[in-house]
């Protein structure tokens, strides 16, 4: 039996069982009610035709006590079907509930989901990041960056900070790959020569290298996906502390997150 019809076949079961646990604390409150409007009717004619004198005194005696017992009989009913019903009705919420968020267009999925709730701390160990100790053209493109960043943490992405802690560029491994190649095909250099400096001022590299977008703390997904929109060279936009790409960045958030985010 398939995994689908087996759920289908514990959900009908629940709701036959419930269904019966609903039947029968109707039929025994009925029955409950019954026995005591009889009794009470049986005791007050009993008592009527035994003494006559007695017969009122009785008589609201036996109303009290049946006052007394059909709202304790009502309330453990209604708690009794509260109990084994209410979980069907939340059940229920939570499935139109669902289908309502299945109905968000991927920008509105997005404006409520916070940036700090989805972005990659910059902090978390895991994260590689090159800090600016040194000068561009001091930073070797095979040794740094190649060896150093993206083989030895197997990454692909490299946020270069500066000791302020604001990006100044993010590199790709793939773009930094085809720099090289191009520079190893045209016989220019030395390929291990090649410096940070040599790509951000190669062409378009360096427009790439900065095409890196900026938000505030406060801001939510939507306004990352604008700037990556905005821009065809942008694949990254980074969290910092007011918004600018002069201030410190405290959280990363790449493509690939907003498009998971998006999903219906």
């Amino acid at each position: 039996m398939k995994e689908g019809e087996e759920n289908n076949n514990a959900t009908y079961a629940e709701i036959l069982a419930r269904a019966n646990i609903g039947k029968n604390v109707i039929y025994f409150s009925l029955a409950t009610v019954g026995t005591l409007g009889l009794a009470a009717i049986l005791t007050v004619v009993l008592i009527s035709e035994a003494d006559s004198s007695l017969a009122e005194k009785k008589f609201n005696l036996v109303r009290d006590t049946f006052t007394m017992l059909l709202p304790v009989l009502g309330t453990w009913v209604g708690t009794v079907l509260a109990f084994y019903f209410s979980r069907e009705n939340f059940a229920e919420a939570a499935k139109q509930t669902a289908a309502l968020v299945k109905q968000l267009t991927p920008e509105q999925r997005l404006e409520n989901i916070p940036v700090a709730e989805a972005m990659i701390s910059l902090e978390d160990i895991g994260v590689s990041t090159l800090i600016l100790t040194k000068s561009e053209d001091q930073i070797k493109l095979w040794d740094d960056v190649i060896e150093g960043k993206f083989n030895k943490f197997s990454k692909n992405r490299l946020p270069i900070i500066d000791d302020k802690g604001s990006v100044r560029y993010i590199i790709h491994r793939s773009i930094v790959d085809k720099y090289i190649a191009e520079q190893a095909l045209a016989g220019k250099q030395n390929v291990k020569d090649c410096t940070l400096k040599d790509l951000i001022t190669a062409n378009d590299y360096e427009k790439i290298a900065t095409a890196f977008g900026t938000v505030g703390k406060t801001t939510t997904l939507v306004a990352v996906k604008q700037h990556i929109d905005g821009n065809p060279n942008c694949s990254d936009v980074f969290v910092t502390e007011d918004g600018t790409k002069n201030s410190k960045a405290v959280g990363w958030i790449t493509n690939v997150i907003v498009s998971e985010k998006s999903k219906v």
